[in-house]
């Protein structure tokens, strides 16, 4: 049976760069044994954000970053403020989920108003 996750970071770079421990970047994790389940919840995660947040991108369609320019966090190695990025992913058996077609469409294309 497949395992899925809804996974969201708080990082100083977008979720789809898998960086050697990304892993600490996890703020929450959502755990589901139903796949319709788990896509429901990265959409309505998503939907908040693109209403929070005034900045997004998309990778693979289901990588989600998500940012205020105004959300800087201090870097000490770099002595510079830094871009704090929200990022939300959806994982089957621990790796990154690729939406169908129906999929893409019900659930990860943005409405535009």
């Amino acid at each position: 049976m497949t395992q899925w996750q809804v996974l969201v970071t708080e990082a100083d770079y977008e979720p789809w760069w898998f960086f050697e421990e990304w892993e600490e970047t996890i703020t929450e994790t959502y755990e589901f044994q139903d796949k319709n389940e788990a896509l429901e919840k990265y959409h309505a995660i998503a939907s908040d954000w693109r209403v929070k947040y005034p900045e997004h991108a998309v990778k693979k369609d289901i990588l989600l970053a998500a940012w205020n320019p105004e959300e800087v966090v201090y870097c000490e190695d770099c002595e510079d403020d830094i871009q704090n990025y929200h990022g939300l992913l959806l994982l089957a058996d621990g790796e990154v989920y690729q939406p169908n077609a129906m999929e893409k469409k019900t659930y990860f294309e943005r409405k535009e108003k």
